[in-house]
């Protein structure tokens, strides 16, 4: 169904306002057959296979999105997204019985764009017919690995709006289509839960598992992807019996060399009873490991079907003759969803067996773990990591401004959503593209992001101004990383505003970029700060990135308590001498003392606090918290990486490459048993700079107030001039006994538990010792001395998405860059070699690193997530220059004002608001405690909706689907039975308020959506 607009019926229910079900389009609902109603039935008896025609368009990887698109550049891959959609529409229209799939809405938005108002008839009618029919549904099939939560149901969401405005229910897709991802996580099947799927498929599990899930019949099964019990939580699961591609034999595609079907029987070749025996076979064996009388056949692959006549002539012959010729088989043509509904009905109240873990790591062979890729191309995680903080406040400010939210009053932010979800593909963020199309991403990213901060700009301009004056352009600075800035550099008189697009209030330090001088800073009561100026300290790989930068200090100061959702502006003035009454105050407060630390000398740094010991090498050895110690030691260190040619097999010469992470030996080397260590204190930050070589240097930070030690790691380029190619961790070692155990996060959301050297289902045989125990993080990874009651946490949050693992115990490491000299084989064909701005790439991010010897009883997550959640989203800065006096600022523009009446608990985010459509902002609330994590905030919480935003009182809020594409009151999923009988009724969490009041209960985990509408306050 469309989503009803302004203006229908809302009814009050369970204190939530509900959109009755006649609200939908009846003409849409009267004249379709699609959904499970279209599907054909099955036969009993027989083995009913299920033909599912389908391409896999790459939005990028050996080409860019646009060279996909068109069909260009052929040397490369001979492929064309345009002319396979053009074909396939066709072909569907000469037989009522064929059926395909499509699943990347990059692509096909932009088709439909391009056609006829005749053409788009027709395809609607196959639409509502069931004959072509959407599956996954996103803008992309994201990766797995390398996506956070956040990004990856904005991506689903955006793809799903597009089917719901264009083809209504018909379009809505009920199974998410993951065939090509490089393993599997929980939470990314927990959004697919929320989202009303009925199932998931995918086909890359590792190898030996796949082995053992066949002998066993346990190719499909109930994944419960939460802690909390309930259907909602759970969906089914299938597991492709080889890969995606139709059988060995019958790829009738025009890049294939199959043999069709040559009916003719006077025909030299004729081979139909050849074929037929054939595919009987496949089907029979492959049915062993099936536990009930229906399988699919998937027929398609990369970029199939751009001759669709081709394939599906040799289809209708293969369904013809082998019912016609083969004994006890059943094919037709068929979708994922009617499979799914099939196997349903079959089943009955067969109970199905359950997973509670994940599919990482993926190895396809004993030497081949798919876990490079959590870290290959590290800049760009950090670029998609940032934009997403940035695409986040550009919607916020856009709804909160009270801007158009047309169509057309959102093309700048509709720009950053597409290339957000281009950039969540599965060889997009995921680095394993080849640098060309890694370099298209950045390039229509960056773009993107220009785009949103106008619309920025744009809502700005509405929000603050309080007097007669315009506001003046705001300006963004993008390379603040590398200590850049050109209006922070030349200005003698700017302000900063740091808009918060979290829900609570946030404490945070800027560091802007400056010239020597003295510099006053005044918050919005005209208060003025402490200040601390930096003196930057010479990088000559930095230094190379910034070529255009006259900054020799960075303007250190505490923005306290920066309003939810919600700006803060600081008025800066450079003078080239201190003056005024607290000059010698003033001038106190701005020094940083600075030395070089001898040679052997040991050092420490303090905010109060907790202390940081550096032992003679120049290295940490312990952090003292609160009186107690814990003997620890952190270095960069280095993997070489397997080359090739050291056998006649690649199975056991593999290499390390863009996918695959393959050390030589078993431990790595530390590039520096030595650091010189210039040492730099001040009011507000002491931090110690560590120089282990030219490529590889750190910055240990300690923040006064702050309970963490930030860690800031600069390295690159990677010398590989040894013919070594080199793969940089940074290791943490304790004393910490862990037992084998450690802890890491699913798509930055959920915690999971590991066990080094040992998978929950299925017995691991270890090959690969250091890469078999990688896994993905996008949030945290941690250690603690006890399952049950832990004593000491240390634990390491990171900006981006990385590999990581706890080889040793008391130990945690995560890899942060890898440059390598050999392509490992499995198709971008090039080594992951970035040239960055010539001589390599230079990567800089930042760890924190928590340290808690007394935890007494509360569980290590409770400090770790508001860590996580201060790393992920972090305010935004952005800049004017201005000649008015600071009385003249405050009294045209509003310095200081929050979008929320009051912050959320602090159990609460709000993961969403955005502007929707025609008035409409869609919401999403989320509760960011797992059950049992916390005494208190792991308990369920109750917000009242109507009390939520300051400027704006919301009229209705109409619950959805996590994607925002179906009432949340018409969800009706297909039950299943399991044996653990963890299945509840799907249940909507709600709790009744009195008529005018809606509230909202959110559960442990829970994320719930709705379209609301917003009345300005008077």
């Amino acid at each position: 169904m469309k989503l009803p607009y302004i203006g229908i019926l809302l009814l009050l229910v369970f204190g939530c306002c509900w959109i009755t079900s006649d609200a939908a389009p009846k003409s849409q609902r009267a004249s379709s057959s699609c959904g499970y109603a279209s599907c054909t039935p099955s036969k009993p008896g027989v083995i009913n296979v299920h033909v599912v025609p389908h391409t896999h368009d790459d939005v990028g990887w050996l080409k860019t999105v646009d060279q996909y698109y068109y069909g260009s550049k052929t040397g490369y891959q001979r492929a064309g997204v345009q002319y396979i959609i053009d074909s396939v529409i066709k072909e569907l229209v000469k037989d009522p019985a064929r059926r395909f799939i499509y699943v990347e809405m990059a692509f096909f938005s932009q088709w439909w764009q391009e056609q006829t108002e005749e053409k788009k008839a027709v395809v609607k009618q196959l639409v509502e017919e069931g004959r072509l029919e959407f599956i996954n549904g996103g803008w992309c099939m994201n990766d797995e690995a390398g996506t956070h939560y956040n990004d990856i149901i904005d991506q689903m969401t955006w793809g799903m709006r597009f089917l719901n405005d264009t083809f209504g229910e018909c379009g809505r897709p009920r199974i998410g289509w993951q065939i090509d991802p490089f393993g599997h996580s929980r939470e990314q099947a927990s959004i697919f839960a929320s989202m009303g799927f009925d199932g998931v498929f995918f086909g890359r599990i590792d190898w030996v598992d796949r082995s053992q899930r066949k002998a066993n019949k346990e190719m499909e099964m109930i994944w419960h992807t939460s802690n909390s019990p309930g259907e909602q939580s759970s969906i089914f699961t299938g597991i492709f019996y080889e890969h995606y591609s139709a059988p060995n034999g019958f790829c009738f595609d025009v890049v294939c060399r199959d043999e069709p079907f040559i009916d003719n029987p006077k025909s030299a070749d004729y081979n139909v009873v050849k074929k037929v025996n054939d595919l009987v076979a496949h089907i029979k064996a492959k049915a062993l490991s099936y536990a009930t009388s229906n399988i699919m056949l998937t027929m398609g692959d990369d970029f199939n079907y751009m001759s669709a006549d081709m394939n599906f002539k040799n289809m209708d012959k293969m369904i013809r003759y082998t019912n016609e010729l083969g004994n006890g088989v059943n094919l037709f043509y068929s979708t994922p969803s009617c499979y799914v509904k099939a196997i349903n009905d079959e089943a009955g109240s067969r109970p199905w067996p359950t997973k509670t873990d994940d599919f990482f790591p993926y190895s396809n062979d004993p030497h081949a773990y798919w876990t490079g890729y959590f870290t290959s191309r590290p800049a760009y995680k950090g670029t998609v990591r940032k934009a997403n903080t940035f695409l986040q406040s550009c919607k916020q400010l856009h709804s909160l401004a009270g801007a158009d939210s047309s169509a057309d009053g959102q093309h700048l932010i509709d720009s950053l959503r597409r290339s957000m979800g281009e950039a969540q593909h599965h060889d997009a963020v995921a680095g394993t593209e080849k640098e060309h199309v890694s370099q298209d991403y950045r390039l229509r990213l960056h773009d993107s992001v220009v785009d949103c901060q106008q619309d920025v700009s744009n809502s700005f301009s509405k929000m603050l101004p309080i007097g007669s004056q315009p506001l003046p352009q705001q300006e963004f600075c993008l390379h603040l990383n590398v200590s850049q800035c050109a209006i922070t550099e030349s200005s003698s008189r700017f302000t900063v505003t740091a808009y918060n697009p979290r829900s609570h209030e946030v404490t945070t330090y800027v560091r802007l970029p400056v010239t020597n001088g003295f510099y006053t800073v005044l918050d919005p009561d005209g208060s003025e700060m402490i200040i601390q100026l930096v003196p930057l300290v010479a990088l000559q790989s930095i230094d190379a990135e910034r070529p255009k930068s006259t900054a020799t200090h960075e303007l250190l100061f505490q923005a306290a308590k920066i309003p939810p959702l919600g700006h803060k502006t600081f008025y800066i003035i450079k003078t080239s001498t201190g003056r005024g009454q607290h000059s010698a105050i003033r001038e106190k407060q701005q020094s940083t003392t600075v030395r070089r630390a001898k040679t052997g000398e040991k050092i420490a740094i303090s905010n109060g606090k907790l202390l940081v010991n550096f032992d003679a090498n120049g290295l940490i050895e312990s952090i003292i918290v609160d009186g107690e110690t814990v003997m620890m030691s952190q270095n960069l260190m280095w993997y070489a990486a397997m080359n090739e040619g050291n056998s006649n097999s690649i199975f056991d010469d593999r290499p390390s490459g863009a996918y695959i992470f393959r050390p030589n030996g078993t431990d790595a080397t530390p590039i520096a048993m030595q650091a010189t260590l210039i040492v730099q204190t001040g009011a507000l930050v002491s931090e110690v700079h560590q120089k282990f070589s030219d490529w590889a240097s750190q910055v240990v930070r300690v923040y006064k107030g702050q309970s963490d030690v930030e860690i800031e790691w600069t390295v690159g380029p990677i010398p590989v001039g040894d013919g070594i190619g080199k793969e940089i961790v940074s290791r943490v070692t304790t004393q910490i006994p862990s037992g084998g155990r450690f802890y890491t996060d699913s798509n930055g959301r959920q915690t999971l538990l590991r066990r080094r050297n040992f998978r929950p289902t299925w017995t691991l045989n270890v090959s690969e010792p250091v890469a078999g125990n990688y896994y993905p993080i996008n949030s945290h990874i941690y250690v603690t001395d006890d399952e049950g009651n832990a004593d000491t946490v240390v634990a390491l949050v990171n900006d981006r998405s990385q590999g990581g693992t706890s080889l040793q115990d008391g130990q945690i490491e995560l890899m942060v860059h890898r440059r390598l000299l050999y392509d490992d084989h499995f198709g971008v064909g090039e080594p992951l070699n970035e040239p960055g701005d010539g001589p390599g790439l230079v990567v800089r991010g930042t760890h924190y690193l928590l340290v808690n010897p007394s935890l007494a009883g509360i569980h290590p997550i409770s400090l770790i997530r508001p860590l996580a959640q201060q790393m992920f989203m972090r305010p935004w800065l952005s800049f004017s220059s201005t000649s008015l006096s600071f009385t003249n600022w405050k009294n045209n523009f509003n310095m200081q004002k929050s979008g929320l009446r009051a912050p959320l608990p602090d159990n609460v985010h709000m993961l969403t608001l955005e502007p929707w459509r025609d008035g409409t902002h869609l919401l999403r609330l989320e509760h960011v405690y797992d059950i049992g994590e916390h005494s208190t905030l792991s308990e369920p919480v109750t917000l009242i909706l109507d009390d939520l935003l300051a400027d704006y009182t919301i009229t209705s809020a109409v619950e959805t689907t996590l994607g925002g594409n179906q009432w949340a009151s018409e969800v009706s999923r297909l039950p299943w039975t399991t044996a653990d009988d963890h299945q509840q009724p799907l249940k909507v969490s709600t709790k009744f308020q009195p008529v005018g009041k809606t509230s909202v209960t959110l559960l442990p985990m829970e994320i719930r959506t709705f379209i609301i509408q917003m009345t300005p306050n008077d």
